[in-house]
C-alpha cells in the first residue's frame, strides 16, 4: 500500500547495544564507569548496521522497551544527519525476515546504515566510533543485583 518512507536528516535512529557484552561498551579505565557504546556497537554486519527509525516506531506505537527482545539491551539514539556526516547513508529496510520475531511492529521501522564497503578496518572503526560517541542513551535496562557466579573477581 505505501512505499518505503524516506529517512530525513532530522530523523532519529535507534541502535540496540547489549550492555552485557564487554566489547560493546566503553568504560573509564580508573572507575570502570560506563561511558557509552564502543565503536564495536556501531560496526556493520554483512548488509550494514541495523537501526530503527523513531518516528516510524511512534507511528506503530512501539515503546522503547519494544525495540528489543533482549533484557540486556540499552537503546541509543542519533540523528540520520550524523550518519551522513560520516559519508555513510541510512536506507529503509522494513520487515527483514532474518530477525527474531519478524512480524513484530518494530520491524516496520528497521533501517540500515550502509556505505561501509570498500573502507579499511581502520576507517570502519573510526566512523563507527564517531557514531557511538554521538549517540545518546534513551533507555538503559534495569541493572540486576550482582551475583558471585557471573562477575569476575
Amino acid at each position: 500500500m505505501s512505499g518505503e518512507q524516506e529517512i530525513l536528516d532530522g530523523d532519529l535512529l535507534l541502535r540496540r547495544v547489549n550492555v552485557k557484552l564487554p566489547n560493546m561498551m566503553r568504560r573509564d579505565s580508573l572507575t570502570h564507569e560506563e561511558l557509552g557504546p564502543s565503536s564495536a556497537a556501531f560496526k556493520p554486519h554483512d548488509n550494514g548496521t541495523s537501526v530503527y527509525v523513531r518516528s516510524i516506531l511512534d507511528d506503530h506505537r512501539v515503546e522503547l522497551t519494544g525495540v528489543s527482545e533482549n533484557p540486556h539491551d540499552s537503546i541509543w539514539e542519533l540523528e540520520a544527519k550524523s550518519v551522513r556526516d560520516q559519508e555513510l547513508e541510512v536506507i529503509p529496510d522494513p520487515w527483514p525476515s532474518d530477525v527474531p520475531e519478524p512480524e513484530h511492529p518494530r520491524n516496520a521501522a528497521h533501517a540500515l546504515i550502509v556505505g561501509w564497503r570498500g573502507l579499511s578496518q581502520n576507517q570502519v572503526s573510526k566512523k563507527a566510533g564517531v557514531l557511538a560517541r554521538q549517540a545518546s542513551c534513551v533507555y538503559q535496562p534495569v541493572k540486576q543485583p550482582s551475583s558471585s557466579s557471573g562477575e569476575p573477581g
